[in-house]
């Protein structure tokens, strides 16, 4: 099988030639003579999910003209970096601090987030919001680019998740309690535009696969089973049915805490979900998830990345086994990292990286090994 089949397969919770083994590096980890199995294994036989965006969502939603600009420099140490988005409901702006001392360019500290008062938050409730403009003819360039190679995924404005992520997160969580009209309002109109772009991406013959990231900051310890069912199941489920009225199927991206919310989950239309974080990253029993849900939902990930700089080869390895012992019969699963990148995109050091890199090639040796079809272990 390529690996578009074989992710395909799984996803159709029928049993591939072997486990789907989703890996990917950061760039910092390219430059690395140890990453070149690695990089030969991505490009020839990984089985990854490519994340395009054919659909430009600014702001969320709202249309933005962006710059930005060092406001401090302490070379060797810090720099401090203005971001500017400038809208119809006004500018909006955060501020961002990035040490010097790091191979990762994402890993940064939010001094200012963009939405930081609740003026700001009710701008951007009431803001006009216009048709988002699509690329049909990057988006085939895209797919033919990637052809077998995997499965695309069309990356989709989670606007919840997007509000929680760039707002003032002392502030953002109580508006839910002492501002709900302002937050349903948002919610209908910015979920409202999201599900009328997914009607004109299937009319433009974009699609099927889509995705969403951020539930993690929708579930406990950020909010519980009530604002859940209040402001995020209503609005996710009108999303998703979207979705599935145009023939479509929907992975989310949800760390931590999320066994109690697997059916849940699965109620409000999600098809797919990665990473699904074994403790102490997460509460995740994946033998059990997939008896709740693995009849009705792709399941990816249980392999612990973030502590791959503390693991040997074969406490990866024993990870690998246990994960496909629990969730590969019957299909229904591939393999997958929790952190981004298997953790490449967060290392601090030279030192760091190949540590990771030799537990990554663990990884893939493992997912060969004990992921053939029909499973022995």
């Amino acid at each position: 099988m390529d690996s578009e089949s074989r992710l395909l397969t799984a996803w159709s919770l029928r049993e591939p030639d072997r486990v789907p083994i989703e890996i990917q590096l950061a760039p910092a980890a390219h430059e690395f003579p140890q990453a070149e199995r690695i990089l030969e294994f991505i490009e020839n036989e990984a089985d990854n999910f490519f994340h395009l965006r054919p659909a430009d969502w600014g702001f969320c939603g709202l249309k933005t003209s962006y710059h930005e600009e060092v406001i401090e420099d302490v070379p060797g140490d810090f720099r401090r970096i203005k971001r500017v988005h400038i809208t119809a409901a006004g500018e909006f702006y955060a501020i961002t601090k990035h040490n010097y001392n790091t191979l990762s360019p994402n890993d940064f500290y939010w001094e200012r987030r963009y939405i930081h008062t609740l003026e700001e938050m009710r701008r951007l409730a009431e803001a006009p919001r216009a048709s988002i403009p699509l690329d049909k003819e990057t988006f085939d360039a895209e797919i033919h680019d990637i052809g077998n190679r995997g499965l695309y995924l069309v990356g989709l404005l989670h606007s919840l998740g997007y509000l929680v992520r760039n707002a003032n997160l002392q502030e953002v969580y109580g508006w839910f309690l002492t501002e709900p009209e302002i937050m349903h309002r948002f919610l209908e109109r910015a979920n409202g535009q999201v599900a009328e772009t997914i009607e004109a991406m299937g009319r433009a013959g974009i699609g099927p696969y889509f995705t969403v990231t951020a539930h993690e900051m929708l579930i406990p310890p950020w909010m519980g089973p009530r604002m859940f069912q209040e402001f995020v199941f209503p609005y996710d489920k009108m999303v998703n049915d979207t979705i599935h009225r145009i023939g479509g199927r929907l992975r989310i991206h949800c760390h931590g805490n999320c066994m109690a919310y697997l059916e849940r989950f699965s109620e409000m239309g999600v098809d797919a979900i990665e990473p699904l974080e074994r403790p102490p990253f997460g509460d995740v029993d994946l033998r059990e998830a997939k008896r709740l849900v693995g009849d009705r939902m792709l399941l990816s990930g249980n392999i612990p990345s973030q502590s791959f700089l503390f693991m040997s080869r074969e406490q990866v390895r024993q990870s690998v086994k246990e994960a496909i012992s629990a969730a590969a019969a019957g299909g229904g699963f591939t393999l997958r990292p929790a952190a981004g990148s298997a953790g490449t995109n967060s290392v601090q050091d030279a030192e760091q990286m190949i540590k990771y890199l030799d537990n990554i090639e663990a990884y893939i040796e493992a997912g060969l090994e004990f992921g053939t079809y029909p499973i022995s272990v």
